[in-house]
């Protein structure tokens, strides 16, 4: 349950802030939030292979 994370007070911290409608994992947009659109590059190799 709480795999790669030893702080259990964080981890069950965290669950708590954790609300099944908002976008984010944890917690919510807050109104001091700024939220921007980004263009991240892919990192997916698009090279043909010939095998």
């Amino acid at each position: 349950m709480y795999y790669a994370n030893s702080n259990i007070k964080l981890v069950k911290r965290n669950q708590k802030l954790h609300n099944p409608d908002s976008p984010l994992l944890i917690g919510d947009v807050k109104d001091d939030d700024v939220v921007m659109e980004v263009n991240e590059p892919g990192y997916i190799d698009t090279q043909s292979r010939l095998f």
